[in-house]
């Protein structure tokens, strides 16, 4: 019988905890077929208010790469498993701006550390590398963790959406929050200041 060989992948960011490459069909159709059907990874998110099958998620990874977008699999370091997915989408070349979505699946990566490094790496390669002037992004008002995880990273609260998500029998509000170049470079300049 002959033996299935692993294909390499390659890494467009190698970090401590986490590397970082794009996405695969199989992201979709076997991880994130996964997660779009847990109640819990998907209580804070406008999406996931029905059953994902495979043939969704396809259709989704095919809408995905067919447009611009730049979205990279989240890829643990130790057991090379793809534990979330991150990426820009909606890029707007007239303001420069695009927005930031991220999305850590497996629970025993939440609080691990790997969304922190891999939203390092977005917002360096967004300005540093596709040369924009802000990224933004939506978050559930109630979902506080997150709020702070941005405010941490340099996301500034620009308002909110009022009921915007419908979830278990309540609407909750949206909070748009963003980061310019400016305030990154400010960022980044304190501290290797």
């Amino acid at each position: 019988m002959e033996q299935k060989e692993e294909r390499k992948h390659y890494y467009f960011f190698e970090g401590k905890k986490i590397n970082l490459r794009g996405i695969e069909k199989e992201d979709y159709t076997e991880r994130m077929y996964k997660w779009a059907n847990d109640p819990e990874f998907n209580r804070y998110l406008s999406h996931g208010l029905k059953p994902a099958t495979i043939a969704t998620m396809e259709k989704l990874y095919e809408d995905l790469i067919n447009k611009e977008n730049v979205i990279f699999a989240i890829v643990d370091k130790k057991t090379k498993i793809t534990v979330g997915v991150i990426g820009l989408h909606h890029f707007n070349w007239q303001i420069i701006s695009a927005e930031f979505t991220i999305h850590i699946g497996e629970k025993e990566f939440w609080g691990s550390g790997a969304a922190s490094e891999a939203t390092d790496f977005i917002v360096k390669y967004a300005f540093e590398t596709l040369n924009l002037n802000k990224i933004w992004l939506g978050v559930n008002e109630a979902n506080v963790r997150a709020v702070k995880f941005y405010e941490k990273k340099g996301f500034v609260n620009e308002g909110k959406l009022r009921a915007e998500i419908f979830r278990e029998n309540k609407y909750f509000n949206s909070i748009i929050m963003s980061i310019l170049r400016k305030e990154y470079e400010s960022r980044k300049h304190q501290n290797h200041g």
